[in-house]
């Protein structure tokens, strides 16, 4: 049984117990002058009603996503656009310890340094090369996401980093898994639900996955899906 049918379960609980008192009251007379059975059922009543309130706190609760304004998203937008701006120039941002996910280094065996994706979106990784100066084999990583949001809702922190294994010369850049999200909506407004999807759907923020390389001069870069941006 599910989080939100034991919950449904728990709640209907109190409104059973209050239909039987109701059903009751209503045949009174056939337990009419028994004051002890009555001070029984409420007493019951009363004690089921505390003991669901603090089942329902035990319960695990998932972390509530709220919905943000669309000058909100706007402002996520430009953080995310400042950030690669200043990547591509390959200055420091103000945003690079907010988005940075991972560092790491690696030692080549050869000259050339192979790139390759798995997956269906390679157009959501994005890799960025620093030459430098340097006669060693040695490769220095930063894995960097911005901010995703789908209809208002920010999600990065539900969906699964982009994994980076080295198969010999050969970076490995693996998309996550399909990831199923199932969101409950609560609102005290009275909305279309079809018409409520056709707005939203221009309220997404885009994040990427970026990957800034620090590669010696002498390293050739084989790349033959296009990851790389200059």
């Amino acid at each position: 049984m599910s989080i939100t049918w034991l919950i449904l379960f728990i709640g209907l609980i109190p409104i059973v117990i209050g239909i039987i008192i109701v059903l009751y009251l209503t045949k009174k007379v056939k337990y009419k002058g028994n004051l002890r059975l009555n001070k029984i059922i409420i007493t019951v009543y009363v004690g089921i009603l505390i003991a669901s309130g603090v089942v329902y706190e035990l319960l695990p609760k998932e972390t509530m996503l709220e919905k943000l304004s669309v000058e909100e998203l706007v402002q996520l937008q430009t953080e995310n656009n400042s950030f690669q701006k200043s990547l591509l120039k390959l200055e420091e941002n103000k945003f690079n310890q907010k988005f940075l996910k991972e560092e790491w280094s690696h030692e080549l065996s050869g000259n050339t340094l192979s790139l390759e994706y798995k997956g269906n979106d390679p157009y959501t990784t994005k890799v960025v090369v620093e030459w430098i100066d340097s006669t060693d084999l040695k490769v220095e990583g930063i894995e960097y996401r911005t901010h995703i949001n789908v209809f208002g809702l920010k999600i990065e922190d539900r969906i699964p980093l982009n994994e980076l294994d080295w198969n010999g010369d050969q970076l490995v850049i693996q998309e996550p898994s399909e990831q199923e999200l199932n969101l409950e909506l609560f609102s005290n407004e009275l909305y279309s639900l079809k018409q409520s999807l056709l707005d939203e759907e221009i309220r997404m923020v885009r994040g990427l996955t970026y990957i800034h390389l620090k590669v010696p001069k002498h390293i050739e870069i084989v790349d033959p899906l296009g990851l790389q941006i200059y």
